[in-house]
């Protein structure tokens, strides 16, 4: 099955909010160095719950466009206390930023945080590292999306939350290299690691790329539309094994970022596959906006991670 959806920019942005309701959860936070690059160190915040059990885990993706957002407040509050509540661990990670680290570097990112977890967690933080869940909203979805692409520590089940699942070379178009040689909001970038993306600087360089058709080369790091063979290491529909893990997809019907159709079209490549997926649609919403829209979703991702990693008590 080939998926020949076009892949939305747009569709990557996460939309950030404030929710002041605060369920008084009790838990400890740390921070942790899950890697270092050129002398970079690249972080992850950790949430555990007040309870001398061992801790199933959830590690957690934010959105941004590959460009921007950060491990703070990528993780929305109702979502990370309903899991701390429900005995679950929750780890925010960051991951490497474009245009300073292209798509294929922040892959390894994703699955090294979660080889960190498999391989220190237990001893560190008494997670249980038999199940290891990920998440992610938006551009962060992809991520953990594919973070179930292989290899020997694949997390134990996956959600993805308003997640563009399809990459495709139609309707691109390649802007002017030479816009980068002008003064202005590309005057951030330099030869350095970003890791930790701010709000006002990071997303002007994202929408200055995607209005000047730069976006999707600064991400790849090569024109889709010129080396469309390029593409494979990064499409779902390649990728997606047998041994995929267990999969929730979270989506609204009426997202104005992320079209239905390719979120439709992945679902049953999986269950072609014989992959165990869900499909949960809401009306509207896309990301973290979904989540304030539609809060039922996270008693379902609660209930799916059961399913996945069972004896945890549902609250």
């Amino acid at each position: 099955m080939k998926l020949r959806h076009l892949f939305l920019l747009t569709g990557l942005l996460l939309i950030y909010y404030t929710n002041a309701f605060s369920r008084n959860v009790q838990y400890e936070k740390q921070e942790f160095v899950y890697k270092t690059v050129k002398g970079h160190a690249i972080k992850a915040n950790i949430f555990l719950p007040v309870s001398q059990e061992k801790y199933p885990v959830l590690v957690y993706f934010h959105g941004g466009g590959f460009m921007f957002g950060n491990r703070d407040q990528g993780l929305d509050i109702p979502l990370k206390e309903k899991l701390l509540a429900n005995g679950y661990a929750v780890v925010a990670a960051d991951y490497r930023l474009a245009p300073e680290t292209k798509l294929d570097e922040m892959l390894k990112d994703v699955s090294d945080v979660i080889k960190w977890i498999k391989l220190n967690g237990q001893q560190k933080y008494n997670i249980d590292t038999a199940k290891v869940a990920v998440a992610g909203g938006s551009s962060g979805g992809y991520l953990a999306l594919s973070s179930g692409f292989g290899g020997d520590l694949m997390p134990d089940a996956i959600v993805a939350i308003s997640t563009p699942t399809g990459f495709s070379t139609a309707n691109i178009q390649m802007g002017d290299l030479d816009v980068l040689n002008r003064p202005g909001p590309y005057d951030i970038v330099k030869d350095s690691v970003v890791s930790y993306g701010n709000y006002d600087s990071r997303m002007e360089l994202w929408r200055f790329l995607g209005k000047n058709w730069l976006a999707l080369y600064e991400i790849f790091g090569f024109d889709p539309a010129k080396e469309p063979e390029k593409l494979e290491r990064y499409t779902l529909a390649s990728n997606v094994k047998p041994n995929f893990p267990p999969t929730l997809v979270i989506h609204a019907k009426n997202d104005r970022l992320v079209d239905l159709q390719q979120v439709n079209d992945f679902y049953t490549l999986l269950t072609e596959k014989q992959i165990k997926a869900e499909l949960y649609l809401v009306e509207n919403g896309h990301s973290s906006e979904l989540i304030k829209q539609n809060p039922e979703v996270i008693d379902k991702i609660i209930e799916f991670l059961k399913r996945q990693m069972p004896e945890i008590e549902v609250r």
